[in-house]
């Protein structure tokens, strides 16, 4: 039997809304991509481990936080973004980016409170970074976190459904 991956979910999700787009949108939200997990990697290192994500996961978390309160609602999720959503709304791919966030939103709030807490979000990165690593190193090579971590997958795929 098949298990259903937040990936494919939203590219199942998003494949009707799949239209011709250009080749600048997809090499831009690429180098959006690189660019995170070049924020991830530790002096000298060239894969991502769980520590570096556990970093990311932090600092992400604080910055999403938008009132200090311990929780991020959707609100603050959706206003927290790394420079994808203009590159989708550039596209005319707003609406999808959208659909997209409230997936990744939804996943990651395993309660289904309309809150994200610490915890969620911990285990949310943990889930995902295991999801992503696909020779299962313990270790993101760049292709990996690119191609299979579900927040960089569901935010591309929304911005160019045909990568």
């Amino acid at each position: 039997m098949t298990r259903l991956t937040l990936p494919a979910i939203i590219l199942v999700a998003l494949a009707g809304q799949a239209s011709a787009q250009s080749d600048e949108a997809g090499i831009e939200g690429r180098k959006l991509a690189e660019t995170i997990f070049a924020s991830m990697l530790s002096p000298g290192g060239d894969h991502v481990n769980m520590g570096d994500i556990e970093q990311f996961r932090a600092s992400s978390f604080a910055a999403m936080d938008g009132d200090g309160d311990g929780q991020v609602s959707y609100a603050e999720f959706a206003s927290w973004d790394p420079g994808f959503a203009r590159i989708a709304e550039t596209q005319g791919r707003g609406e999808a980016y959208v659909t997209a966030s409230k997936i990744v939103y939804a996943f990651w709030d395993r309660d289904g409170n309309d809150s994200l807490n610490e915890r969620e979000y911990r285990i949310a990165m943990s889930h995902d970074f295991r999801r992503a690593d696909l020779d299962g190193d313990a270790l993101l090579s760049e292709s990996e976190f690119i191609g299979g971590f579900p927040m960089m997958v569901a935010m591309r795929a929304a911005i160019r459904p045909d990568l």
